[in-house]
């Protein structure tokens, strides 16, 4: 079991293993949830993590219109087959 030690300003050190497990990254975001003597951490990663997420080489060399337009007519074809 891992554990960590509490300093008189609140602030506590996560263990590496408990980071890499969770894939805690700097900037990342944790939640806590109190259920009775019991806590749960959540990790929100920061949107940094989202860096990329959405890339692709179709849209390079376009406009920012030039994408809109082409968002739009795929939109209204993929509306076309339901």
């Amino acid at each position: 079991m891992e554990h960590s030690t509490v300093t008189s300003k609140g602030q506590t050190t996560i263990p590496g293993k408990i980071r890499k497990a969770l894939r805690i990254k700097p900037g990342d975001t944790l939640e806590y949830v109190v259920q009775g003597d019991h806590a749960t951490i959540r990790v929100h990663p920061g949107t940094q993590s989202l860096k990329g997420v959405l890339a692709s080489k179709k849209g390079k060399g376009m406009s920012f219109a030039q994408i809109r337009e082409a968002a739009a007519t795929a939109a209204r074809s993929h509306e076309g087959m339901r």
